[in-house]
């Protein structure tokens, strides 16, 4: 089965100092990924700050860009794959009763 990869985490914050120059404007997002194949998952995230002209009204900030490029330059994709194909190949917990031994 082929990984999914989504997108399943963008959250934003914004600059609330009353009289900043961008004061209402996001300065940072928060970009997660999620990969799954079957039953088995990885997550990633990052915090991408916004600086100068990046930093925009909500509505104007051009999420697929910003994702991406998170997703890109941290090589999300590989790390993800790695991960999930790391998990399928760790042994499965004992799922019966252990009496362990007296003191």
């Amino acid at each position: 089965m082929a990984i999914e990869y989504t997108f399943s985490r963008v959250e934003a914050n914004c600059v609330c100092k009353a009289g900043d120059p961008d004061e209402g404007k996001i300065c940072e997002v928060i970009v997660g990924m999620t990969a799954v194949d079957g039953e088995t998952s990885a997550y990633i995230d990052t915090t991408v700050a916004l600086t100068g002209d990046a930093r925009k009204a909500a509505g104007d900030l051009d999420l697929s860009a910003i994702c991406n490029e998170a997703a890109t330059d941290g090589d999300w994709k590989n790390v993800l794959e790695a991960q999930v194909n790391a998990l399928k190949d760790s042994p499965d917990p004992y799922t019966g009763v252990l009496t362990p031994p007296s003191v």
